[in-house]
């Protein structure tokens, strides 16, 4: 579990690195309210769901097998309205970690928890 956790974090600290050696300012306007996230979890066990931004991780809840909640993002996690997650199954090896998602201003992430963890999925809607 150590060197999956690992290779996620250096996953996304080089992630990070790349998108700072070419960032020239963002086009996603500033979030003027939190990001709202829901995780539907369709895994047999219970996950932690955190967010991922500059190498670090920040926990914002967790889902229990077989069911759906809503997690409010604080803004100083997503500052400028890009979002990482990252879904830890309780007890499990390996960890799910999603693209750079871009939520503007009234939209809400919907976060799918798969069976076959890697095989989850997200979705941006308007809320």
């Amino acid at each position: 579990m150590e060197r999956t956790w690992l290779a996620a974090a250096l996953a996304a600290l080089t992630i990070d690195v790349a998108a700072c050696a070419t960032h020239h300012g963002s086009s996603a306007p500033p979030a003027s309210e939190r990001a709202a996230v829901t995780v539907k979890n369709d895994n047999w066990s219970d996950v932690v769901v955190f967010v991922v931004r500059g190498g670090t991780r920040s926990r914002i809840g967790s889902v229990t097998a077989m069911s759906t909640d809503t997690f409010r993002v604080p803004s100083e996690l997503a500052p400028d309205g890009v979002l990482q997650l990252m879904v830890d199954p309780v007890g499990g090896h390996n960890v799910y970690v999603t693209d750079r998602i871009v939520v503007n201003s009234g939209q809400r992430v919907e976060l799918t928890v798969a069976q076959v963890l890697r095989m989850s999925s997200f979705s941006v809607w308007a809320r």
